[in-house]
């Protein structure tokens, strides 16, 4: 007799079957790494042998230690000292062959740069970066310990919209003003826009806009109901303090985001209708500050945000053919463009580094830098969507997600510097569980069965047609890892 599962059941199934049951992460390793992601946003960091005048022109212009440096340490001394994962060979290893080809032509950058210090310095925080790629791409050997990890994010995210609710409610008396405890700066700018603890309203924008696409997936398909809950209000939270941040491209990239995962999720049968008038409760709810963006951001005019795009962009464009194949050094951005930025077409013009993260990559890095980097975002697409392609019960519609996420934050920027450390470790964090999802959905796929009766999860609210040609398969050969065939 086949064993009969209800949908809960065969979510937990799902969760607890995918993996090797020893690699899963300690309760120290999920501590270090809920507190290494949580840091992230609050800035709880030193710069070493900071440089004030380069980072006033957006430099990347100290060594940046910070609390996620420390847990780092802590994670990968765990790994390796036995009491996290003990062997790598079981699986897959995810190198990011990408990832380390845009770190070399970086790293040969230095050859070219004036000031060698701001290019040390921008690679010492690209160094982190990877560490945090690597160890969420090849630790985690379980689709529970995954959850675990993006309810972390959702975490965060949250208690980041939570803030810059709380922000906007105070209403004008705090525009303009930034409230400090200890090493935590609580900012809201003049015109009104929260930032949270991110120093910048767009900073905060484009990161819960590319983590939100990260959560909304598991969201969607995660059918524990406590967890549900969770997810569900860190979203909202997010969302509405995205909003509040004004920031265009965020919203952008939220909005191309969600509507290509409703829309593929919808065209396999996997979005449930519960989903749906979700999504229209809840795009009524933001209608409100929303029209307070258009009106503020597009109907009265930008303050010039805009306009300064277009010279700074102009600079950058006369800069590069100096030196298009090595750059100009990397952290060298603003220096590079200063002859140019100095001419008499620009002299009188507002300066600052590029606004336009694809430029700044050119001008440093060289075409080589740009070739790379663009080849690490469009990796991490391709992952996602191979992830999507072997319909996993979770990990597809994570991989999906992911991929829209990169493609949305690749859009946006088009438009902005993308050179902080929250921008950058977030960016590599998203490439970090992106990968993941890809080695464990090959891991899953390719592995023999491990319990009957999973393969057949679903989603509750979805109604799907039978798949006939699974009735020529024997049962025994179902995975059981809760993909869907």
């Amino acid at each position: 007799m086949p064993v009969v599962t209800t949908s809960t059941e065969q979510s937990r199934m799902t969760i607890e079957t995918t993996g090797s049951p020893e690699g899963r992460l300690t309760w120290i390793e999920r501590v270090l790494l809920a507190i290494g992601v949580w840091e992230i946003p609050f800035g709880i960091d030193k710069y070493l042998q900071y440089a004030e005048d380069d980072g006033k022109l957006g430099a990347v212009a100290g060594y940046s230690v910070s609390l996620t440096s420390l847990c780092l340490v802590g994670l990968y001394a765990l790994w390796f000292m036995g009491f996290g994962l003990r062997r790598m060979d079981t699986q897959r290893t995810i190198w990011g062959v990408p990832q380390l080809l845009y770190l070399a032509a970086v790293t040969l950058s230095i050859l070219a740069a004036e000031v060698r210090h701001l290019a040390l310095c921008e690679i010492f925080l690209l160094c982190q970066a990877y560490a945090i790629f690597f160890y969420v791409a090849n630790r985690i050997r379980q689709v529970s310990d995954l959850i675990f990890l993006v309810s972390v994010v959702a975490i965060g995210m949250g208690l980041q919209g939570l803030i810059m609710i709380l922000q906007k409610a105070m209403g004008p008396s705090i525009y303009g003003e930034t409230i400090q405890i200890s090493v935590v700066k609580f900012i809201v700018w003049a015109d009104g826009r929260t930032a949270g603890t991110l120093h910048s309203a767009v900073l905060a924008g484009s990161w819960l806009a590319i983590l939100w696409l990260v959560v909304l997936p598991v969201f969607i398909v995660q059918r524990q109901r406590l967890l549900s809950w969770g997810l569900g209000i860190c979203l909202g939270l997010g969302l509405l303090g995205m909003l509040f941040t004004q920031t265009r491209g965020a919203v952008v990239t939220v909005v191309f985001g969600a509507a290509l995962l409703g829309g593929l999720l919808l065209w396999r049968g996997w979005l449930p209708t519960w989903i749906v008038k979700l999504a229209v409760v809840g795009s009524l709810l933001a209608l409100v500050p929303l029209a307070q963006m258009v009106q503020n951001r597009v109907l009265e005019g930008d303050q010039g945000s805009a306009e300064s795009r277009v010279h700074l962009t102009a600079i950058a464009l006369e800069t590069i053919p100096q030196s298009p194949i090595f750059g100009h050094g990397a952290g060298n951005c603003h220096l590079a463009c200063l002859p140019a930025a100095n001419s008499a077409e620009f002299r009188s013009e507002w300066y600052f580094t590029v606004h336009c993260k694809y430029l700044i990559v050119w001008v440093e890095t060289g075409i080589l830098g740009l070739v790379t980097f663009c080849i690490v975002l469009l990796n991490g697409v391709r992952q996602g969507v191979v992830t999507w392609s072997k319909r996993h019960l979770i990990l597809s519609p994570l991989g999906l997600g992911c991929a829209a996420a990169i493609m949305g934050h690749a859009v946006h920027m088009f438009v902005d510097i993308f050179n902080s450390r929250p921008q950058v470790q977030t960016l590599w964090l998203v490439l970090g569980i992106t990968a993941l999802t890809y080695r464990l959905v090959l891991a899953t796929t390719s592995s023999p069965v491990r319990s009957q009766g999973v393969g057949q999860a679903s989603i509750p609210g979805v109604t799907r047609p039978v798949n006939r040609s699974q009735t020529r398969v024997p049962s025994r050969r179902l995975s059981g890892h809760g993909g869907l065939s």
